[in-house]
């Protein structure tokens, strides 16, 4: 069955989308996992990032007056006819998703910048789910149905949903149908503090999901039955000395990991039992550390492909500079890798 994960943490600016990017073009390449990519921000930046040949010819065409759109169906436009009550469910079938490469067995769900107009429906969704009313169940449980059927009409071993930095309905809507989540973070006073209001969010998200599992069942709606799983931390954005965190860096990565331990771990296992947590975080909730990219990140953005698979001719580094930075690609694809395993367990 298709595992569907997230990268979630209602702080921004800590690299989920290009975290994300990576892991899926990992767990193609190292594992070789048939992977969907669905953007789920109404920012739309993976869809940019994966796209970016396309849109840069569109744009191209579109200064010489051509009438241009992108490929593929938008999430929008596949949710809006289940939210508008058109259909009974999302057409699933009718979905066009997108293969950047002919090579990879990767595929993009692209974004919508109007996918934001969700986002007072499916409010309204979830303050009528214990309701009568059967359009609103309809409309809570959408999402995770079609994802669901997606995953089992295209055959994906793993759905990665690229949400946005928010604690709204559209964002939760996603986050339920998950089965399992990172959540990355940077290692600052303002991540430590978020891992508070984080804990908060969740554990009522997963309550209120847990209460009404069974009515929805009973109805023969397609609701998320179980809680997503925290499988780790994904520490990331930090500098370093002689291989180590600098102590300005190390000292944040301490406290958010402690504050993980005391605060959101027990928070999940209240609310959602020890299943919600997977077991390795309760000693070690940092799945993975991923340092600063330095100027590998602006680069991978620019040529809009994975930080190892950069090559020297494109980048335009020499010399001391290429070896030191094709040494830290290098590495930057080993914790790939790795995060790929870990996910794939």
């Amino acid at each position: 069955m298709t595992k569907i994960i997230t990268l979630y943490n209602h702080k921004g600016g800590v690299s989920k989308t290009t975290t994300t990017y990576h892991l899926a073009h990992a767990l193609v390449e190292h594992l070789g996992k048939k992977v969907l990519v669905v953007d789920a921000d109404p920012q739309c930046n993976i869809t940019e990032l994966f796209l970016f040949k396309i849109i840069e010819e569109l744009d191209e065409r579109e200064s010489k007056g051509e009438q241009t759109s992108l490929p593929g169906t938008s999430l929008k436009d596949a949710l809006w006819p289940r939210l508008d009550g058109e259909r009974p469910d999302v057409d699933v079938a009718g979905i066009d998703l997108i293969k950047p490469c002919d090579s990879e067995e990767l595929y993009i769900f692209r974004g919508d910048i109007a996918l934001s107009e969700a986002e007072d429906r499916l409010s309204y969704a979830h303050s009528q789910r214990m309701t009568s009313d059967m359009h609103q169940k309809r409309n809570h449980i959408a999402i995770h149905d079609m994802l669901r059927r997606l995953g089992a009409r295209d055959s994906f071993d793993y759905i990665l949903v690229d949400v946005g930095p928010s604690a709204g309905a559209l964002t939760r809507a996603f986050f339920l149908s998950c089965d399992e989540f990172l959540t990355p973070v940077a290692p600052d006073r303002y991540n430590f503090q978020a891992i508070n209001s984080l804990s908060e969010i969740l554990s009522k998200w997963i309550s209120e999901q847990l209460d009404i599992v069974s009515d929805f069942k009973k109805l023969k709606l397609n609701i998320a039955e179980g809680t997503p799983i925290f499988k780790g931390l994904i520490m990331q954005r930090f500098q370093r000395h002689n291989g180590n965190a600098k102590p300005s860096y190390q000292l944040w990565i301490d406290k958010i990991s402690e504050r993980t331990v005391e605060k959101l771990l027990p928070s999940l296992i209240d609310a959602g039992g020890k299943e919600s947590v997977y077991p390795a975080t309760l000693s070690a909730p940092a799945a993975t550390a991923i340092p600063d990219f330095a100027s590998i990140a602006p680069m991978m953005l620019q040529l809009g492909k994975p930080a190892w698979r950069l090559e020297k001719k494109e980048t335009g580094w020499q010399g001391a500079v290429w070896d030191d930075r094709e040494n830290a690609m290098q590495e930057i694809k080993e914790l790939f890798f790795k995060l790929a395993e870990l996910v794939d367990k």
